[in-house]
Parts: C-alpha cells; sequence; structure tokens
C-alpha cells in the first residue's frame, strides 16, 4: 500500500483506538489541501438502532465551529461599511437593553470573548430567550479585561448581523457562505426537519453521576437552534471546501468575486488575544502551534456530538473531524492526520498510530498515593500499580479512572456502583503535595495534610444541598454539597466539565460565585420544601428543581 492510501489507512487506525476511548458511535475525518480532498476515514455508526454506517456525506451537527462563519460575514459587513465592530451593540439593538455597568460592551468584544457576558445556559431553548436573560445577569469584569468563552455573546452577534443586513442568521449563512462555497448538504438551522438527514446524536445514560466509559450510551436530547453561536449542520465533504476558502485566503475559484477581501481575510483571522488554554483567539477562529506547524482552527460541541476543524496554512492542509457523541482526543487525531499526510506526500517514514493512554493511566500516580480519613469516619487507601492508583475502601477495590474528557487533572471517577455517584476530587498544599481529598459531601484528610480544622457551614447553607435537575440538555442536572465549612456545585454528567467542583462564594442578598467572584456565573436558592429544603436553584437565570434523588 502506497502514498496517501497507506497514510489514511494509518489514521484509520488512530480513529479506531480513539472510539475506544470516546463516548461515542462513530466519527468522520477529512483532510484537503488548496484543490481538493485527499482522502476521509469513516469509522462506527450514524444509528446504532438502524445499524448504519458512517459515511463521507454523513451529517453532524458542528457546534461551536458555526462562531468563524458568522465571523467572516461580519468582516463583510465591516467591509461594506455597514456595522462598526467598536460601538456598544446596544447601538445597534436598542430594544436589547444589554446591562454595560462596567463600559460599552461591542461586537469586538463578543467576537473575541472578551464581553465579560456569562457563558449561557440552554434553559432558555430560543436565542430570544437567551437574550432576555443577559439582562437580569450583567458582566463582572470590564470588556476586553479578560477572555471568558461565552456563547450567549455570539448570540448576540448574530443578533446584530440579523439587524444589520434584515435577514435571519440561517439564510445569512445560506446565501453568503453555504452556497458560494457549493456546501449543499449542509445548513444553517437545527430544526426538527433535520433530523430525518444526521447522524443519531448519542450521550451517556446516566445524568446524575461523572460520566464513565462503562456507562451505556443513549440517544441524546433533541434541539432547535438558529443561533450564531452553534447551529451548521453538515458533513466532511463540505467542511473540507471552508477549509480550502481558508487555504485561499478568502478567495475561491468560480466565485463572483473573493468572498473576502485580503485586508478582511487577514482581520478575520488576526489573533487578538490570549484564550485560557495556551493559544490565542481572534473573531471566531483561534491559533495554535503542534509540531512547529501554526494551526488556525476551533473545536465545536453540540448535544451529543463533538467537532474539530483546523487548517494548517504552512502545509496548505485543511482537517475536519466530525462525530456523534463526546470524546476528548480530537486535536490528537487531527494532529495525526496532519502527520501522516505531511510525511506521505514527503515520501517520508509515516508515524505510528496515536494510542490513546487507557482510562486508569493516571500522571503523577505517586501523588495521590496514602491513606485518607473522611470527617464522617470512612476510610480509604490509594495505591500505585504501575502508572494505575487502586483505591481500596472497605470492601470495594478499584482502579480510579481520568475523567471523561480524558484530560489531567486531580479528579478521578470511581467506577464502582456503590462510589461511582460522585467524583473523588484530590486538593493539593501550596507546596503542590496532595493532602486531602472529596467525595461528595465527605472530606478526607491524608497522612500529610497539615492544616486547619474547620467548623461546619452555616446552618441556613444546608437547605441548598442536594441534586436538582432542568431541561437544560447540555447540563441536566447540577449537585450542592456541603464539606470543610463550604458549600460546593459540580455538573455530574456535563459535556464541559471536568470531574471537579468549585467552591460557591457567598455574596449578598443570598447569591453566590460559582468558582471565582469575577466571573459573571450566579446562583441562588428559592423556595422551601420539606425539610425546609430548597426548591429552586437558580443559576445564570435558568432554573434547576430539587429532585427526589440523593
Amino acid at each position: 500500500m502506497d502514498g496517501l492510501e497507506a497514510a489514511f489507512d494509518r489514521i484509520g487506525t488512530s480513529t479506531e483506538h480513539h472510539l475506544e476511548v470516546s463516548h461515542s458511535a462513530g466519527l468522520a475525518l477529512a483532510v484537503t489541501d488548496h484543490d481538493e480532498i485527499l482522502g476521509v476515514v469513516c469509522r462506527g455508526l450514524a444509528d446504532v438502532a438502524a445499524g448504519t454506517p458512517v459515511r463521507p456525506e454523513t451529517r453532524f451537527h458542528i457546534g461551536s465551529i458555526s462562531k468563524s462563519f458568522a465571523a467572516m460575514i461580519a468582516m463583510q459587513e465591516v467591509a461594506a461599511g455597514r456595522l462598526d465592530l467598536h460601538v456598544s451593540v446596544n447601538e445597534i439593538l436598542p430594544w436589547l437593553e444589554l446591562p454595560e455597568p462596567l463600559g460599552p460592551i461591542t461586537m469586538h468584544d463578543l467576537m473575541t470573548h472578551t464581553a465579560g457576558l456569562l457563558v449561557g445556559t440552554e434553559d432558555a431553548p430560543t436565542g430570544p430567550g437567551a437574550l432576555h436573560r443577559l439582562k437580569t445577569n450583567p458582566p463582572t469584569t470590564k470588556p476586553g479585561e479578560r477572555w471568558l468563552y461565552s456563547n450567549d455573546g455570539w448570540k448576540v452577534v448574530g443578533a446584530c448581523l440579523e439587524e444589520v443586513t434584515g435577514e435571519p442568521m440561517h439564510e445569512l449563512l445560506r446565501t453568503r457562505v453555504l452556497g458560494p462555497l457549493a456546501m449543499n448538504d449542509s445548513g444553517g438551522m437545527i430544526d426538527d426537519a433535520t433530523y430525518q438527514n444526521v447522524a443519531v446524536a448519542y450521550e451517556p445514560l446516566f445524568t446524575d453521576r461523572p460520566v464513565q466509559l462503562r456507562h451505556p450510551l443513549v440517544p441524546a436530547h433533541r434541539i432547535v437552534s438558529n443561533t450564531a453561536d452553534g447551529s451548521i449542520i453538515s458533513n466532511v465533504v463540505d467542511m473540507s471546501a471552508y477549509a480550502r476558502l481558508l487555504l485561499a485566503r478568502g478567495d475561491v475559484p468560480g466565485h463572483d468575486g473573493r468572498m473576502l477581501s485580503e485586508e478582511s481575510f487577514d482581520a478575520w483571522i488576526e489573533q487578538r488575544v490570549p484564550d485560557n488554554e495556551g493559544g490565542t483567539y481572534g473573531y471566531g477562529l483561534w491559533a495554535e502551534e503542534f509540531d512547529g506547524v501554526r494551526w488556525i482552527a476551533h473545536s465545536g460541541g453540540m448535544v451529543g456530538y463533538t467537532a474539530m476543524f483546523a487548517v494548517s496554512p504552512d502545509d496548505g492542509l485543511g482537517c475536519i473531524v466530525l462525530q456523534n457523541g463526546y470524546g476528548s482526543g480530537l486535536r490528537n487525531l487531527v494532529r495525526a492526520a496532519f502527520a501522516c499526510v505531511r510525511a506521505s506526500l514527503a515520501g517520508e517514514a509515516l508515524p505510528e498510530p496515536v494510542v490513546p493512554p487507557a482510562p486508569t493511566s493516571i500522571p503523577g500516580a505517586a501523588d495521590f498515593a496514602g491513606t485518607y480519613t473522611g470527617d464522617d469516619g470512612r476510610v480509604f487507601d490509594v495505591q500505585v500499580e504501575g502508572d494505575a492508583l487502586r483505591l481500596t475502601a472497605g470492601p470495594v477495590s478499584v482502579l480510579l479512572e481520568r475523567d471523561a474528557l480524558g484530560e489531567p487533572s486531580d479528579g478521578f471517577v470511581v467506577p464502582h456502583d456503590a462510589l461511582e455517584r460522585y467524583a473523588l476530587v484530590f486538593a493539593r498544599d501550596e507546596g503542590g503535595a496532595v493532602v486531602e481529598a472529596f467525595h461528595g459531601a465527605t472530606w478526607f484528610r491524608g497522612e500529610r495534610y497539615a492544616g486547619p480544622d474547620t467548623g461546619p457551614v452555616p446552618e441556613g447553607w444546608l437547605r441548598c444541598t442536594g441534586l436538582y435537575r432542568s431541561n437544560d440538555p447540555w447540563a441536566p442536572t447540577l449537585r450542592v454539597v456541603a464539606r470543610k465549612g463550604v458549600l460546593a456545585i459540580s455538573w455530574p454528567n456535563a459535556a464541559s466539565d471536568d470531574a471537579g467542583d468549585e467552591e460557591l462564594l457567598p455574596l449578598a442578598d443570598g447569591w453566590f460565585a460559582a468558582g471565582e467572584e469575577r466571573d459573571p456565573r450566579r446562583i441562588r436558592f428559592l423556595g422551601n420544601g420539606a425539610g425546609n429544603k430548597a426548591v429552586v436553584a437558580e443559576f445564570n437565570g435558568g432554573s434547576w428543581f430539587r429532585s427526589f434523588e440523593d
């Protein structure tokens, strides 16, 4: 097997290894150069019940990759003189009445995730509903001061584009991008009809506990949307045409003129602010470097889908990965695909397939070894076994696993029926030594713990603890526990969060900040039910309701 055929066979092997450690049914990957698709890899099933395999034409939700499409339309409007990215969005949308307590919020701020707005919840299932929620959830940092990812901010971007052009967002996408690029199998909105021709979305069954690979997959909740933050449905063939647009710097052969001028293209991809992941962010696209090669990229996630899009201008290559499920490692797949194709085109030996580490492979495993004693009298022991950690708690003996996203962290899942409801989250002292752990409401002190004892949480806070449920498909549950003198919140199976918990910091008038006080995320607890327990957890304007479950 020679040339690119061998390269894509090698990429396929990497893809198979990836699916083994993903909560995903299937996946499609394509690599293109300036002129044409070089190869496509498909693995797994688009519909498990029907046994339908993933094919190159299989459509998926691409999630936040959609933001870059909206950004390109914004740059077209700027070039036409109809849009100013540096005036308050309240001038563009007088009806919006977006709170600006710390300064004007501009399209530039929104498109670079520096407006200080909250990420957003999907408890409000429509764009107008989400925008209304922003009126009661003002920013907590000055615009331009820090990078904080906000889907709701991009919903405002879309509303501004609709106001300036007089067209709904999905029509703008069709006429400005999808049509000119002949992306004929793609659409700019998600409605009930689109689910007749799309890979089935999958998510883990359990919503009240951290995700584990042993949990079965079920079809995910369906959503409808036409907002700018993530409403495009496409396939790897069409998305390869979009990659070629970036490789051609806004020029499209056969199109009536450039889609973006050289100047507008440079303004679109210009990297303007550092993000929180070691890269930089521009207008709906970020830049990062792998193997000495610069990428222009964006990831995407929707309920039951994950995606990754990247172009490597120096290599003249673009890559798109779409999967119907969750799982980390798509960057590694793109990296492996670029490396294989690059080697093949250069006539060099192909790199070995990428094999993700086992879920039980724990970086720095020895850091966590020791005996831990809980404030409820329970004791557990952690021992190193190779690169794994074995937890022993009474009759239970089990290997800990990294969280569902597979990212290095100090939080682990416990794959045992008696203990899996909560993550096991370790904490370090100022010197970096692991000295304590948390499992639900229990605080465990390790042998090296030398910190202070803490008293109980205020009596009034205990009414807040418990499991709460919502119709928000992104975060159907949240859990609040009291331990070590504080309240802590966790999102048991949210696809975008790891296994860690966040402390709730008390503010005025019964509100708490989730995590850092400068973040705009706010929560309060309302109502009185049996046992004087709060009935509603109001978070970022959305509502989660107390469940009967522990």
